[in-house]
């Protein structure tokens, strides 16, 4: 918490208890907290959320990527993104393709609509972070980045 925020909170009594802000998980907590909140903001004017652009972004990212690798890559449960595609395909944002080896897997494919509108998310919660990051050097962004990838990388995939 930046001096300024920390000031901010204690005027309004909203310090945090010493115990709790000695624990790091709860940094993390507050942090993930701030930002997916801000973040859900910046997208709500596209009327998409977090998961959505992520899984768009997965299918722009990797042309031809099933819903189960999808799952996988981002750790959703499957039935949670059958939803989310739906939504992104009524918008027109990916296609489905039989897959040629096995008719039973869909092969997703962005359309040119799916990979405009994964960059301007992509510039909406760019903009969230880095008001949100203001107070960090370009230097100190890369260090917290490759600290937290160091923690949820459980499989040393990232």
């Amino acid at each position: 918490m930046s001096g300024e925020s920390l000031k901010k909170a204690q005027e309004t009594g909203a310090e945090s208890p010493l115990q709790l802000r000695d624990l790091i998980g709860y940094h993390l907590k507050r942090a993930s907290s701030w930002d997916l909140h801000g973040a859900n903001a910046a997208l709500e004017a596209a009327g998409l959320r977090t998961v959505s652009m992520s899984v768009l972004l997965t299918i722009t990212e990797r042309p031809g990527v099933s819903s189960a690798e999808i799952c996988r890559i981002l750790r959703m449960q499957r039935a949670n993104i059958v939803s989310v595609l739906a939504e992104l395909e009524s918008r027109g944002l990916f296609l489905r393709e039989a897959d040629p080896d096995d008719n039973r897997i869909q092969r997703l494919f962005p359309t040119a609509k799916g990979r405009e509108e994964a960059q301007r998310m992509l510039g909406l919660v760019g903009a969230h972070e880095d008001r949100m990051l203001a107070g960090l050097t370009p230097a100190e962004r890369d260090e917290l980045r490759r600290m937290l990838a160091i923690i949820w990388r459980e499989d040393g995939e990232g």
